[in-house]
């Protein structure tokens, strides 16, 4: 009866030994199903463009796990635009002064990147046609600008290993074919179908420059071979500096002041009719577009201003656009036009889209054309010719300016964009009616805006090392190990627990 005691003790410790061993064992089997998702990584990516500026952060699995092969899929988390226009609206490009640009904008994006991932954030920032011209009018404010926003980014904690690379004036190729990449991922033919030949072709409309992007494997020149999701893709892009929408009109502006020997007075065929405009000598002829192509005769007066009256002339007009597209000096087997090499002809089966200003003209164009959006206000242009939009540009043309009711602020320069537009289309591309049964003019994809910056970003994953991350919080031997340890303490507290139970009930008979 000493030992009495002892038992109960005995009978109570295999007990709660038991019961801790029935825990540890679930706890290890919920640990066993519970799976981890990847790390994400994250980057941010600033558009520095010739109107504004624009953050955007991208994020994806950091074992890209959500791609093929090196590349990896990605996803906007948030887009921020700074206040106060372009970049270049920094007089005195010094770090305090871009970090004012920048500063509250940048930290309302950075902050939604997760405090333990920013060390592995990396940041971009890519300058494109509006930055280019300033580069040819003023290099060494540029390069003062670049390093200032480097020396910015250095402090902000990100990934910023290779400054000379990840802030920079990005060539007009890169950007068509990162808007190449961002239209086709939005489209659904890379990743999801990655067969080359049924991607589309890219038209991209900017204020400076123009870019044409589609695949091309045959490409004598301007071919570029890019791996995206395990699968080779040999696409032709140029992109043509000064042939954007505002830099093409001040160009032909510089043309017509020339063509008049410094009248102040201009008759414009291709400016709504009964509408005037005012320029400065200055706004005109300090552009380096103009100077390059149509720079002003020695006799100018500087600091004249020159009224542009707009008499609506179809004919006139489509002459001097016309001229423009120059397609008779070649030196290689295909040109487009300023000896520009192109593969022609583009194959009416190549589907294309036509993005960004394209679109911004050609929906008030479109109501002239009887064509009707579809549900994400897109244009499919598959039953249109050139007959029926060279009738509409007409009609748009030779309009009185009186007759338009509530214009908006791009209304008057509808006949012109709309000329550029299209004569660059048909003269410049060489497309003809059967590539418009395969052309769209589109705004959105799955309310997704087309730029540049979501293709760019795709395209630097192959260039990024993978982090991964165990499937489970236990190995398969770990678990194995710890379940029949479990299993084990389990068995010999139920053992202990009757060999008391039998003393403790004998003791007491």
């Amino acid at each position: 009866m000493v030992y009495q005691p002892c038992l109960k003790f005995g009978f109570a410790l295999s007990i709660l030994v038991g019961l801790l061993c029935i825990a540890g064992i679930t706890v290890l089997v919920v640990l066993w199903q519970t799976k981890l998702t990847p790390f994400q990584d994250y980057a941010v990516v600033v558009d520095a463009g010739s109107t504004h500026s624009k953050i955007f952060i991208y994020t994806w699995p950091a074992d890209k796990s959500d791609g093929l092969g090196l590349t990896s899929r990605v996803t906007q988390v948030k887009s921020c635009t700074p206040a106060g226009g372009a970049i270049t609206t920094i007089t005195d490009p010094t770090e305090t002064n871009v970090e004012k640009y920048f500063n509250s904008s940048m930290h309302s994006c950075i902050d939604d990147i997760p405090a333990n991932r920013k060390d592995r954030a990396l940041i971009f920032l890519g300058g494109t046609a509006g930055l280019r011209l300033f580069e040819m009018k003023n290099s060494s404010y540029t390069n003062a600008l670049l390093n200032g926003t480097r020396a910015y980014f250095s402090t902000l904690g990100l990934l910023f290993r290779a400054p000379e690379s990840q802030v920079r004036i990005i060539s007009g190729s890169e950007e068509g074919l990162s808007g190449w990449i961002s239209a086709n991922m939005l489209m659904g033919e890379l990743f999801k179908n990655n067969k080359p030949l049924e991607t589309y072709g890219v038209s991209d409309m900017g204020g400076a420059s123009t870019q044409l992007s589609f695949i091309s494997p045959d490409a004598l020149y301007h071919r570029f071979n890019m791996s995206l999701f395990n699968t080779d893709y040999e696409t032709y892009s140029h992109s043509y500096l000064c042939y954007g929408a505002e830099q093409f009109r001040y160009v032909y502006l510089g043309q017509m002041i020339n063509a008049m020997n410094g009248s102040q007075l201009i008759n414009d065929p291709c400016l709504q009719n009964g509408y005037t405009q005012n320029f400065t000598y200055n706004t005109i002829f300090s552009l380096p577009c103009v100077q390059n192509r149509s720079a002003p005769l020695p006799y100018l007066n500087t600091s004249s201003i020159f009224t542009f009256i707009g008499t609506g002339n179809y004919s006139t007009c489509s002459s001097f656009v016309q001229e423009r597209y120059n397609t008779s000096v070649c030196t290689t087997p295909n040109c487009s036009f300023d000896n520009v090499y192109q593969p022609k002809p583009i194959e009416p089966s190549l589907k294309f889209i036509a993005i960004s200003a394209w679109y911004s003209t050609f929906k008030t164009l479109a109501p002239n054309v009887t064509l009707s959006p579809d549900g994400n206000g897109n244009y499919n242009l598959s039953s249109t010719n050139f007959t029926q939009i060279r009738a509409a540009i007409k009609a748009i043309c030779e309009q009185s300016w009186s007759d338009v009711p509530q214009p908006d602020p791009y209304r008057p320069l509808l006949c012109f964009n709309s000329m550029h537009h299209w004569t660059l289309l048909e003269y410049g591309y060489g497309m003809t009616n059967d590539n418009l049964k395969n052309f769209q003019i589109i705004r959105t994809v799955n309310s997704n805006e087309i730029g540049w910056t979501l293709g760019y970003m795709i395209n630097q994953t192959n260039y990024l090392d993978a982090q991964s991350r165990p499937e489970r919080l236990l190995t398969k031997a770990e678990f194995g190990g710890l379940l029949g340890l479990c299993s084990f303490c389990l068995l010999v507290s139920v053992i202990i627990g009757i060999i008391t139970m039998y003393h403790i009930h004998r003791n007491r008979n």
